[in-house]
């Protein structure tokens, strides 16, 4: 064999130990995660809250029956109901192997009772999203509020009310810019 044989032969054994030791590496990494994870989440609830259109979370301590959020004068009492748990992924963010699952509720910012998240009344149901989304529906509606307002649809050949508005107010607002700018001229800006 020669150098450049040794050389290849060489160079193939350093990168075989570079792999080796990063694959030993990210595997102690992902033990050590997961013991992490496991450990931190042993008597704890994973609770996210709901506080003026803003979602925040924590992962608290089980007391009996309650879990606790804040400390000493502010804290705030929140119940736990087996039947309105789901289970999540924790800590969010990370690959899922090494994440664990963990019991959550879900709650409304200093309301004690969770969110069941089985019965959720929507405010719109599927029913109602395919009529609003229906084009027929849409067309006729918006023919009703012209009707009503009093603007009458284009004929072909024909002008219609909306249209003429629309150019008053591009007239009107292209006269106010014209007296604007003499005005301005006349101030020597």
């Amino acid at each position: 064999m020669g150098p450049i044989g040794e050389m290849g032969l060489v160079l193939a054994k350093t990168l075989g130990l570079m792999v080796g030791a990063l694959a030993v590496m990210v595997v102690g990494i992902v033990v050590v995660m997961d013991i992490w994870a496991k450990r931190h989440t042993a008597n704890m609830i994973y609770c996210i809250f709901l506080e003026q259109r803003s979602l925040f979370s924590k992962l608290l301590k089980v007391e009996g029956n309650k879990v606790y959020l804040g400390k000493g004068d502010d804290k705030e009492e929140y119940l736990l109901d087996t039947t309105k748990q789901f289970w999540a992924w924790w800590p969010s963010g990370l690959p899922r192997m090494v994440q664990v699952p963990v019991r959550t509720h879900w709650y409304l910012r200093s309301v004690p009772e969770p969110v069941d998240p089985e019965n959720v009344r929507a405010s719109i149901s599927s029913k109602s999203l395919r009529l609003i989304s229906d084009e027929a529906l849409l067309k006729a509606t918006w023919k009703d509020v012209r009707e009503s307002v009093g603007v009458i649809a284009p004929v072909r050949g024909g002008s219609s009310l909306a249209l003429i508005l629309v150019f008053a107010t591009l007239a009107i607002s292209g006269f106010t810019l014209y007296l604007v700018m003499g005005i301005k001229q006349m101030l020597g800006g």
